[in-house]
């Protein structure tokens, strides 16, 4: 069911290639009316019961009663075996000697009939595939080009990466479930055509016996046999386009995934400034306060600087020593769960002074999904306050090891909900040393 909705959402202007999805849905109609056309137009001309039909005009040629055969022949309609055996018997009692061109001229103009506009099955069938390519290849253009932006964080270049070839694919599905009911029915109708063929070669050739003498009529001779079909192969080749497709998915995937290994932005702690560049700095903090915050990995665990943290600046440095981390080793291990809990709080605890600095009617117990989301919909490019509300500052100390920083890194970024991922602190400076 999500793959039918996620079908019929690709048709909205919002999706990449929305026009490509139109233009197969037109292609799918004109496949649908093509289909019923050409179905009802071969059954119509094949439907007779050839051994009883040709037996029954053997009969009354035995009889030289050519005027009812005729007769018969030309009541049967716009069939195809009565039209060329009818052909045949009216020449039998004009011209005899063009018994046999008769029924030939006739069978080159009733089998074209049969296969008119079948071939334009299997043409859409093609053309259907390359349009979803094409839809396709254009959707990763635009993917590729959003995921260049440089307002984009590296956090979330691989999910859009991912979201957008998955958009872009829906063209190339669309157009196989075009391509591939048009191949089945052309397979199904060439085969009808084939059946009938060989039955007007049998029966028509077994009446022809009886209008002309037997030495008349070579062994193996088809009625249809002057109609010369050459076989030219003027069909798209696109097992090249295929095998480029096989191949370029895949690996635009797996980039996608390594991208979320290597697409880890660091960057250096900033200088402070000294002498009077402290005053005015401090009092452009009071003016623009900023978050900064940090981690400090220590061996007894995470502790936590923020602005929203009371610190107890009491105390010699020993004593401060010995307090115990915000977060503790559970089992002489990092509690990196309890660290990105701790960072959410601190997310919406900033999310909700940015937008209730403009938005005062902002509830005082939204969640951080529902604060996320509203700053993600609404501006708050005005707002200077914690400009710094995706930066994090990690210091290690010196035995910390570099897997336990990595790990920081990915509690810091972001916060996965049932409903979407929340992007928490994805510009990551560090400060003191590690190992591996």
């Amino acid at each position: 069911m999500n793959l039918f909705a996620e079908i019929l959402a690709s048709f909205t202007p919002e999706k990449s290639g929305f026009v490509f999805m139109w233009i197969l849905a037109g292609v799918a109609l004109a496949a649908v009316v093509l289909m019923i056309d050409r179905w009802w137009d071969i059954r119509r001309r094949t439907d007779v019961d050839a051994e009883a039909f040709s037996q029954k005009i053997k009969k009354l040629i035995d009889e030289n009663n050519y005027d009812e055969a005729f007769r018969i022949c030309s009541a049967a309609g716009r069939r195809a075996l009565p039209r060329i055996i009818g052909a045949g018997v009216k020449k039998a009692k004009e011209m005899p000697q063009m018994i046999r061109t008769a029924m030939e001229e006739e069978s080159l103009h009733m089998l074209p009939l049969l296969e008119k506009r079948v071939d334009f099955l299997m043409m859409i069938g093609n053309v259907s595939t390359l349009l979803g390519l094409m839809g396709t290849i254009y959707g990763l253009i635009l993917s590729f080009a959003a995921v260049a932006r440089p307002d984009v964080s590296a956090v979330e270049k691989s999910s859009l990466l991912a979201a957008g070839i998955s958009a872009a694919m829906n063209t190339t599905l669309m157009g196989l479930f075009i391509s591939v009911p048009c191949i089945l029915i052309y397979s199904l109708l060439r085969s009808k055509i084939d059946f009938a063929t060989k039955e007007i070669d049998r029966f028509a050739v077994s009446v022809l016996k009886a209008l002309l003498p037997s030495e008349y009529v070579q062994k193996g001779y088809r009625v249809t046999g002057k109609r010369y079909k050459e076989e030219v192969d003027t069909e798209p080749n696109i097992a090249p386009m295929m095998n480029l497709m096989v191949i370029l998915i895949p690996m635009l995937l797996t980039s996608a995934e390594f991208v979320k290994i290597g697409a880890i932005e660091l960057k250096l702690p900033k200088k402070s400034s000294a002498g009077t560049d402290t005053r005015a700095s401090g009092e452009q903090q009071e003016k623009q306060p900023e978050l900064s915050l940090g981690v400090a990995i220590t061996a007894k665990g995470f502790t936590l600087f923020h602005y929203f943290k009371n610190e107890d600046s009491s105390g010699t440095g020993e004593e401060r020593e010995k307090k115990k981390p915000d977060i503790q080793m559970r089992d002489g291990e990092y509690d990196f769960a309890a660290l990105n809990e701790a960072l959410a709080k601190v997310k919406r605890s900033v999310l909700f002074e940015i937008i209730s600095s403009s938005h005062p009617e902002v509830q005082s117990d939204a969640t951080l999904l529902q604060l996320y989301t509203a700053y993600t919909r609404k501006t708050f490019s005005g707002s200077k306050l914690f400009a710094d509300h995706e930066n994090i500052k990690i210091v290690a100390e010196e035995k910390v090891r570099y897997q336990t920083v990595v790990s920081v890194m990915d509690a810091a970024r972001g916060v996965a909900f049932p409903q979407r991922k929340v992007t928490m602190f994805p510009n990551v400076s560090l400060a003191g040393g590690v190992i591996r």
